[in-house]
């Protein structure tokens, strides 16, 4: 199994509702600590798909 094997495939519609939430997060009246875990999921996500393209 090569590496881009074991990267999960990122669902288009999680990516999109996650997308919605993660910019209604920005809005919102949230905690800072709230926001702050939005803001890393959002990276994580971005990171994974950037893995996904590359193969690494």
């Amino acid at each position: 199994m090569n590496e881009n094997e074991r990267i999960p495939v990122i669902d288009p519609e999680f990516d999109r509702t996650l997308s919605e939430l993660l910019a209604e997060a920005e809005t919102e009246p949230v905690s800072p600590r709230l926001r702050e875990l939005a803001k890393r999921l959002e990276d994580a996500l971005s990171q994974a798909k950037k893995r996904r393209q590359t193969g690494n």
